[in-house]
């Protein structure tokens, strides 16, 4: 009827008219029968396509590497076929070569990511490493020296006792001000960092500490001296606690292989710092660098709606009344996971941590959290019963005077676990490892694949990882196109299980980032049965800071979009093949051919490349198909010997020598380690070998 339709022309030009505010930047407009992406100036557009018209590149924005169904229902005549796949028997066009962007492209792929002492391409990284290289450096990016400098003072202080006491008054923690039952998020909350964590995520874990979990107060124990002066930068209260001079590592257990510096500053600090706030009467909330909140910490309290442990053992006390409220492992309800832990400042919980701290010097090679397990069992034991011979592992202090009432958190609400499950309920995600206190990078990587990192915070005047300023212009971004769910496929008859097939393009979507300044989206790895994620085959530590990258689920991820319906403001795609290159117009695909000599004239692939990919700077998001990157290009770049060899070949002397310096673990991928089982312990991090 006529009303029908006004009505939805009422409803489109709504939506359009929100578009259009929420908009910072053009968006890709899609016209009529959608054949094209196209840079447009009028921001607004469809969110909805008509059959088989979506485009294909957006399975990367539909579909994470964890969901099967986009391989099913979803994709089921959805997605238009992809329109660059081959140019036309003949094309008139030819294309400009620019010789002066071929030799740039080498000079970036050369000064980027070969070069030993690259300069940092984010400018977090820069920020860091400016703040961190000395005291002076701290006050110089400070936004407010003078604060910075008697920050950097308090840091020097003699004991442990005066720093923590400077970092909660600077702060203006008040002690005793948490009264029953407030809520948790009234409590001073605490964590603890080293720079392997704080380097890029300590704006990221206090912007998420105040406004997702909604502390009032925060407090960082820095646990080395960079760490320090980065928060002396920028004015995040901080208590210095470095390692003493300790040296040689764990001989054996749980954390064999494991600096005795770091095992000694990490578990005495924790639990130091621990006794001295409830000594001082301050309510606190602990939890590590690793552990995420999507929730506001106040849904704790109503934690205990499923009685997770047998026999109502979890409350024997209200929750409010509690002196300690620890995080459980999501796979066992009664195992401690000290991820995340609140205590109040009572007589029963200076007790309990100075306990630990003496069972600590008892067992010194015990780890913490075993420990901790073990005098919680200790609290609730009764004064006259009998200890199991079979407990070898039972605590070798006296049994409390003042045993502390104690719970756990709801394990599906406080999710720690090596595989995590998120749920609707799910307050905070504790990304495990399979050995404490190692991998920090494969922790961070897998937190981002899950949707857990925050993202939101960053170093003053640099860009965040998602959020507005990821797209303001500042951040510009690659992705692989032309292929089954825009990944990188190795069950093809050219290049089927052939590991090297990924290498070299991996290795050559990292010189197009280098050499266009943008942030690359690693590729999936498409194989046989399964989807893989990359960081678990290359080691990322490789591609040094020349570069950024994203995680596979980047574009996947809600919280990474432009808006509520745009995952990225403009689009442009460009089709690089053997003797052509296509890109799509407002009027569908154009192709330009290029004459190639025999032997290849030397530099004439980067003047291919740079020639291609010039008239895009402004597209938000690049997406390139690597056509060219067959088998054979495969065998002149793995096999050529020497620089005039490989130039004679056709392949620029730089691109094999990022080659050769990328480390991999493994020959090809490993087809056990699919995303959907994938964890932090599959991390390629520091452990590849040459290709």
């Amino acid at each position: 009827s006529d009303a029908r339709a006004k009505a939805a022309e009422r409803r489109a030009a709504q939506a359009e008219a929100a578009l259009r505010a929420s908009a910072t930047r053009p968006l890709v407009k899609r016209t009529g029968p959608f054949r094209h992406v196209n840079v447009q100036k009028a921001p607004g557009a469809p969110v909805t396509y008509p059959p088989g018209q979506r485009p294909s590149w957006m399975t990367q924005v539909d579909c994470s590497a964890y969901d099967y169904s986009c391989a099913s229902s979803r994709m089921r005549g959805a997605y238009e076929a992809y329109p660059l796949h081959r140019p036309p028997g003949e094309i008139s066009d030819t294309l400009s070569l620019d010789s002066d962007g071929g030799a740039a492209f080498r000079k970036r792929v050369l000064e980027r990511l070969v070069a030993p002492a690259a300069p940092a391409a984010a400018p977090s990284r820069r920020w860091w490493l400016a703040a961190t290289a000395s005291d002076e450096g701290a006050v110089q990016v400070s936004k407010d020296p003078e604060t910075t400098r008697r920050a950097l003072e308090a840091s020097r202080l003699t004991s442990l006792d005066d720093r923590l006491q400077a970092a909660v008054s600077s702060e203006g923690a008040v002690p005793g001000s948490t009264v029953l039952p407030a809520p948790l998020s009234k409590r001073l909350a605490w964590t603890m960092m080293d720079k392997k964590y704080a380097h890029d995520m300590l704006f990221d874990v206090a912007h998420m500490a105040r406004h997702v979990a909604g502390f009032e107060k925060l407090v960082v124990v820095a646990l080395d001296e960079p760490t320090t002066r980065a928060c002396a930068a920028g004015s995040i209260s901080a208590a210095f606690a470095g390692a003493a001079q300790t040296s040689g590592v764990q001989a054996a257990g749980k954390m064999k292989g494991v600096s005795n510096a770091l095992v000694e500053v990490v578990q005495g600090a924790k639990f130091k710092a621990s006794l001295w706030f409830v000594q001082h009467n301050y309510d606190f909330v602990f939890f590590e660098a690793d552990v995420w909140f999507t929730k506001s910490i106040d849904v704790l309290w109503s934690a205990a709606h499923r009685d997770v442990v047998t026999y109502q053992e979890s409350r024997r006390a209200p929750l409010e009344d509690l002196d300690l409220y620890v995080a459980a492992h999501q796979n066992n309800p009664t195992s401690t996971n000290i991820g995340v832990y609140a205590a109040r400042a009572t007589d029963a919980s200076r007790e309990f941590f100075s306990g630990l701290l003496e069972e600590m010097r008892l067992k010194p090679h015990k780890h913490d959290q075993l420990l901790f397990h073990n005098l919680l069992t200790w609290h609730r034991m009764k004064p006259t019963q009998p200890v199991a011979k079979e407990w070898r592992d039972a605590p070798k202090i006296p049994k409390p005077q003042n045993p502390a009432a104690w719970a756990f958190i709801d394990n599906h609400m406080g999710v720690a676990s090596t595989h995590p499950i998120i749920t609707q309920d799910t307050a905070f995600v504790h990304t495990l490892g399979n050995m404490p206190l190692d991998s920090q990078e494969g922790k961070k990587i897998h937190a981002k694949e899950l949707g857990g990192w925050h993202g939101l915070g960053t170093p003053p005047g640099t860009p965040s990882y998602y959020g507005p300023s990821a797209h303001d212009g500042r951040t510009k971004y690659l992705a692989l196109d032309g292929s089954p769910l825009n990944g990188i496929s190795l069950c093809e008859r050219d290049g089927y299980h052939n590991g090297r097939i990924a290498k070299a393009r991996v290795a050559v979507l990292l010189a197009l980032a280098a050499y266009t300044g943008r942030v690359l989206l690693l590729p999936r790895i498409v194989v046989d049965y399964h989807q893989y994620l990359l960081w678990t085959f290359l080691d990322l530590e490789s591609v040094g800071y020349g570069v950024e990258w994203r995680e596979t689920n980047f574009p996947s991820n809600p919280r990474s979009w432009k808006n509520g319906t745009h995952a990225f403001g403009s689009t442009a795609r460009v089709s690089l093949q053997k003797h052509s290159v296509g890109t799509m117009t407002s009027s569908g695909p154009r192709w330009a051919a290029f004459e190639s000599t025999s032997p290849r004239r030397p530099g004439e692939m980067a003047d291919v490349l740079a020639s291609a990919l010039k008239p895009h700077g402004d597209a938000e998001l690049l997406l390139v198909d690597l056509a060219f990157a067959d088998g054979r290009f495969v065998s002149e770049l793995t096999n050529c010997r020497n620089e005039k060899e490989c130039e004679r070949r056709g392949v620029p002397w730089e691109l094999v020598q990022l080659y050769r310096k990328l480390r991999w673990c493994g020959q090809t991928i490993d087809l056990d380690r699919f995303a959907a089982k994938s964890f932090q312990g599959w991390d390629c991090w520091g452990k590849g070998r040459p290709p």
